[in-house]
């Protein structure tokens, strides 16, 4: 209490004292702008540049010198002085320089030429302020217990131009004798609000807080030991106060303590049976994909390997591949919006129209069509699907695609790598009727496709920063040359190092087609 008092009161003595620190600074700065206005009055600006130039004092000057030295010791200046900075502000030619004796002595004399290179930058700016702009400049000046303000105002000629620069230094003697009066005041007041608090500080510590306090220590020292069972100590404390209200709740605590206990058991028993049907639930998803590799029907033309990473227990991600005739292989991924089971559910869905429809010879733009208006139906919950969907000629080794949305697959052809870049048509159950496009290229022996999900190039690493698609491009343009497999699981350990201990944000689906042979 003692301590926050003196904080307090040394807090408050320092926003009074800044506060009349700024009030005192803006009276002298008035002052001083009044008196150095004053002052431009006695001057003949339109003869400045000829005295700077050589010219000698002559009877204006003696009469302007006289009432400046006039204004310095009426105002109780330190001096008044008026310079004309050359061009280059490297000197200055003092033209006039009245000094208060009080103050100074040393008086410059008329003409003479001061370097400026002695000064540092923020003064030669404050120079250049008033010649360039025409501003006034204030500064003021603090040594210890004393300071001074100097006001700078421009000397301007008769055509507007600024010829020079009026000074006027005035001591500001006042400061000492504040600060002092200040600090014993504030000092001496903050002393005894310290001493009046702190007693009453004490007394309501020792009657109103402690006791109760104690008693509601020993009371959850016999609840801790006594699972739940308390000696009625608390009810002793009466009042209307928050050590009152602590007091019955640690009672109301000890009745909903066993109640919290009961169900804390049935929810963790709940917990657990929700965990295995997630487990449940993730085996089925990951027996709806083909894992067998190659698949029984996989044509000999071709090596083929695919996987799906979930993020959470169930993902919305999946791939799928088979055979649509003898001379016709189809392949696709697609990513679910949103995370968990509301995705797994639709992933099943548009899974199983997509086969459906492509088993029956359907170009990939065509069962886009159709699925899509099929996943418009009833989409209540606002998910759409990205699809990328492609049927080989093992023949010709002609590919005919088609994508909703879906990130582009890269194609390594004839050693050169690059993107399939044909236009992403809408994605899958945003709007009904949406128009597909089927696109071409051909695939010779030796050439690679990879489809992947945005969960591949939006891994991020603990500086958040993406994986993107040019480290994905530069992985196959850098030796990717082993099995379907070997490339995907090398695409999985860069992740891995590129994301270390970052937690996986999405679904990471990948799935790589090499083609060996055409069909003869």
């Amino acid at each position: 209490m003692v301590l926050f008092c003196l904080i307090l009161g040394t807090a408050g003595a320092f926003v009074g004292y800044r506060v009349f620190k700024s009030l005192f600074e803006e009276q002298y700065e008035s002052i001083t702008r009044q008196i150095a206005y004053t002052a431009l009055s006695y001057i003949d600006a339109d003869r400045l540049a000829g005295w700077a130039g050589g010219d000698a004092a002559d009877e204006s000057w003696n009469e302007s010198n006289g009432k400046l030295n006039t204004l310095t010791s009426t105002a109780e200046l330190a001096y008044i002085y008026v310079t004309v900075p050359d061009a280059d502000f490297t000197k200055r030619t003092y033209i006039f320089d009245t000094v208060n004796p009080k103050v100074e002595s040393t008086v410059i004399p008329f003409g003479h030429v001061s370097s400026l290179e002695k000064y540092d930058g923020e003064y030669i700016d404050r120079i250049k302020q008033v010649m360039l702009e025409g501003k006034p400049c204030i500064r003021f000046v603090y040594n210890g217990d004393e300071g001074h303000v100097t006001t700078s105002v421009p000397v301007i000629d008769s055509g507007g131009k600024v010829v020079g620069i009026l000074g006027i230094v005035k001591p500001m003697s006042e400061i000492r004798s504040f600060k002092t009066r200040y600090l014993r005041t504030t000092l001496a007041t903050a002393g005894i609000i310290t001493l009046v608090l702190g007693g009453i500080y004490i007394l309501v510590l020792l009657f109103v807080l402690i006791r109760p306090l104690v008693t509601i220590t020993k009371e959850t020292s016999q609840f801790a030991s006594h699972q739940g069972i308390l000696s009625g100590a608390l009810q002793r404390i009466g009042g209307n106060n928050e050590l009152s209200t602590l007091a019955r709740s640690v009672e109301t605590m000890a009745v909903d303590m066993r109640d919290y206990i009961d169900r804390l058991t049935k929810t963790t028993a709940e917990k657990e049976r929700i965990s295995a049907e997630l487990d449940v639930a993730k085996q089925i998803q990951a027996n709806m994909l083909p894992r067998i590799f190659p698949p029984c029907e996989d044509p000999p033309e071709i090596e083929l390997f695919a996987s799906m990473i979930p993020a959470k227990e169930v993902g919305g991600d999946f791939y799928d591949f088979y055979m649509v005739d003898d001379d016709h292989f189809a392949l696709l991924v697609g990513d679910v919006s949103g995370k968990g089971v509301p995705a797994a559910m639709f992933m099943v869905i548009a899974k199983t129209l997509l086969k459906n429809l492509g088993r029956h010879g359907n170009s990939p733009a065509e069962v886009f069509r159709r699925v899509n208006n099929q996943l418009c139906e009833g989409n209540d919950a606002g998910l759409f699907v990205t699809c990328w969907m492609g049927v080989l000629s093992l023949s010709t080794g002609e590919l005919v695609f088609a994508n909703a949305g879906h990130p582009l697959p890269i194609a390594v052809r004839g050693g050169r790598v690059s993107f399939v870049k044909e236009k992403p048509d809408l994605v899958l159950a945003a709007i009904r009727d949406t128009e597909y496009t089927d696109y071409k290229v051909t695939l010779n022996q030796g050439d690679r496709l990879f489809v992947y999900s945005d969960g591949v190039t939006e891994s991020t690493d603990k500086e958040n920063r993406l994986f993107g698609e040019e480290r994905l491009v530069g992985l196959f343009s850098n030796d990717m040359e082993g099995t379907p497999q070997e490339d995907l699981e090398r695409v999985k350990n860069v992740l891995d190092v590129f994301a270390k201990d970052v937690p996986q944000f999405d679904d990471v689906t990948m799935l790589e087609m090499l083609v060996k042979e055409r069909r003869k």
